[in-house]
């Protein structure tokens, strides 16, 4: 998940949520934010708390990650560890899809359509 937010003090900012396992459910999460300057920061979530209440989404992990960089949590260098109660962003977060290729189609070697020889021609008997 990529997202963009506004920041009087850093100019646009891009967040990278990067969360490990099958959609995204697995911890440890890292969130990266990115200045406009260039500068980046790491911040990091595990659950260790052992409760009834329910794990933060993965928006609300982005945007406790916000809060902390808006409060100056990344100025001591290196990851940050975040908490869920601590304050949140409450500005707007805009969805952002990166110029990356996607991955080729997955075709199984046997099908026909899989692979044609190289000098056959195309239309050709």
């Amino acid at each position: 998940m990529n997202f963009t937010f506004s920041s009087s003090e850093h100019g646009t900012c891009v967040v990278k949520l990067w969360a490990t396992g099958r959609y995204g459910f697995s911890l440890p999460k890292k969130v990266d934010i990115t200045t406009a300057a260039g500068v980046s920061c790491t911040f990091l979530y595990f659950n260790k708390k052992m409760s009834l209440k329910a794990e933060p989404g993965n928006r609300m992990i982005v945007r406790i990650a916000i809060g902390a960089f808006l409060a100056g949590a990344a100025r001591a260098g290196g990851p940050v560890e975040i908490d869920p109660d601590m304050a949140p962003y409450a500005g707007t977060l805009t969805p952002v899809r990166l110029d990356a290729p996607r991955a080729p189609m997955r075709v199984r070697p046997g099908k026909s359509h899989a692979r044609t020889p190289s000098d056959a021609a195309c239309g050709s008997t």
